[in-house]
């Protein structure tokens, strides 16, 4: 088994641009705290010299997204982020095309309805829409996830040319997370070319114990992607044959329009 090494904080190597990474981490310690904070509570969240949090701040508060107030000089964004995100959702050339797509899915699954596709060699969820009540699984759009234990992964994988395939299958970090997860390479390709000539993949229970996805690859405007539904194992299982006719009839739609 391939364990992915990590950096001295946890994460996953990449592509870093440190500013980038610092101003996105800003807003989600906002999003997370859901209070203001002084700089040094800043820079504690975001494990940064306070001198350069400072800059980052004044930065964003002289580009309007940030606003100071009392007690302690403390800041909160202002509402400019979500002006900015609105606008770009609007014009998502994904969402404007599939989003409707995957709501209808949720609805008449009454299961966590997912879109996604490939972002190196991890899935990424471009569209995620989660049923009404109690739900155990509650991913977010941006979720990057492993594509050997995901049914949009596998579908992503099963749906590339073998070339393409053997090329990126090394690359993954076949993590065991559970006890029924793949992490032999052999193993995986093989239920990809099953998975194939079938039209749909599974994730049973490969990511999160009792959980099960299924799913059906897709092309939309010549690149692919994948559609899927989520929920607990005896309700996926129960419910096998409709959700497929669903993923089916959903992955259609998306594909011709």
């Amino acid at each position: 088994m391939r364990v992915q090494k990590k950096d001295k904080d946890g994460k996953a190597p990449g592509i870093n641009v440190r500013a980038a990474s610092r101003t996105i981490d800003l807003f989600e310690a906002f999003a997370t705290i859901r209070r203001p904070m002084t700089v040094s509570e800043l820079s504690r969240a975001l494990k940064m010299p306070v001198s350069s949090c400072f800059s980052l701040i004044r930065t964003l508060e002289a580009r309007g997204y940030l606003f100071s107030m009392p007690p302690g000089n403390s800041f909160y964004p202002t509402s400019r982020l979500r002006n900015v995100a609105e606008d770009i959702t609007k014009a998502d050339p994904v969402l404007t095309v599939a989003g409707s797509a995957v709501r209808q899915l949720r609805d008449e699954s009454r299961e966590t309805a997912m879109f996604g596709k490939l972002c190196r060699n991890k899935v990424i969820l471009l569209a995620v829409e989660v049923p009404s009540g109690p739900a155990r699984y509650m991913p977010r759009v941006g979720d990057l996830r492993p594509a050997h234990a995901t049914a949009i992964g596998k579908a992503l994988l099963g749906s590339l040319p073998d070339e393409e395939l053997d090329r990126l299958l090394p690359q993954l970090p076949l993590e065991k997370l559970t006890r029924t997860t793949i992490t032999d390479a052999g193993q995986l390709r093989k239920e990809l070319a099953t998975s194939r000539r079938r039209g749909w993949y599974t994730n049973a229970e490969e990511t999160i114990p009792e959980m099960t996805s299924l799913c059906v690859p897709l092309q939309m405007r010549g690149e692919h992607y994948a559609l899927a539904v989520s929920g607990p194992t005896v309700r996926i299982k129960t419910n096998f044959k409709e959700n497929l006719e669903r993923l089916q009839a959903a992955a259609t739609a998306i594909s011709s329009t």
